[in-house]
């Protein structure tokens, strides 16, 4: 069974401080069906449909740092992160979510 995840931190505060992962209600019987509905995007925002669900279920407290599929029993795992186009938020800069991964 693959679910969803999302690690996400409290906007405007720490990261490192404030930071959970969350867990999304739907599962999959695949990595397929789950990347298949992590990757869809809306064509207007330009978003992530579930990341934008995330966020508007969390009344934009919450901003997403990484998200991904990820099956407990075997460890297998895809991950996307957030491109940030307009530069990294300051309170993100020198901070790795994943090690050796820069963005």
């Amino acid at each position: 069974m693959f679910k969803i995840l999302i690690l996400a931190y409290v906007i405007g505060q720490s990261p490192v401080e404030t930071m959970r992962t969350f867990q999304m209600e739907r599962t999959f019987d695949t990595m397929q069906e789950c990347k298949a509905e992590l990757l869809l995007q809306d064509p207007v925002r330009e978003t992530y449909d579930v990341l934008w669900e995330f966020i508007n279920d969390t009344d934009f407290k919450y901003d997403w740092l990484l998200a991904g599929c990820k099956n407990e029993a075997t460890g297998e795992e895809f991950i996307v992160q957030p491109s940030y186009p307009k530069g990294k938020p300051k309170e993100l800069r020198g901070l790795d979510f994943i090690p050796g991964l820069k963005i």
